[in-house]
């Protein structure tokens, strides 16, 4: 199972989950098809986030890596106990784990701003799934919606700087 390729912005490779369906992890590879290896684990989490704790219609979306503005690093979300952290990984497979939440807590989405110094993601850590903002190595972090209980805050998308 090979999903959601992403080029890293210098063009030079190609990231993408792969694995077993619920049991997929972020890859890399040269753009010349070598250098396949896996970048990261992801503890066991599926990779996929339930908009409620109560399934609806349609209950899960991906949770995809993304890449840093720089192609340095790769963030992503991973199983750390009973928790879903939000992570980076280097090209070189160094991993930082840029949340410690409360058990149950679960990160999703995150997406990296225009400018590669913030990372916009979402969380249930207030016990209602929020956006929140940090700075690209975790710290900083900050709220950016009030969602209120009973519904929920997906998918954050940064919005292109207009010069």
């Amino acid at each position: 199972f090979n999903f959601v390729p992403k080029w890293s912005p210098d063009g030079e490779w190609l990231l993408f989950g792969s694995g077993e369906h619920y049991n997929c992890h972020p890859h890399l590879g040269r753009k010349d098809g070598t250098g396949l290896k896996k970048l990261a684990d992801r503890g066991g989490y599926r990779g996929v986030v339930e908009r409620l704790r109560h399934p609806d219609f349609h209950s899960e979306s991906s949770d995809v890596p993304v890449w840093s503005k720089d192609g340095n690093d790769v963030f992503y979300t991973a199983k750390v106990a009973d928790r879903i952290e939000l992570m980076r990984v280097n090209l070189d497979g160094a991993i930082t784990q840029l949340t410690d939440s409360q058990p149950g807590t679960r990160h999703y989405h995150p997406a990296v701003s225009p400018d590669g110094k913030w990372i916009l993601f979402g969380s249930d850590r207030s016990g209602t799934m929020q956006l929140y903002v940090a700075t690209t190595d975790g710290q900083s972090t900050r709220p950016i919606t009030d969602v209120p209980l009973g519904h929920c805050a997906m998918h954050g998308h940064w919005q292109p700087r207009v010069r």
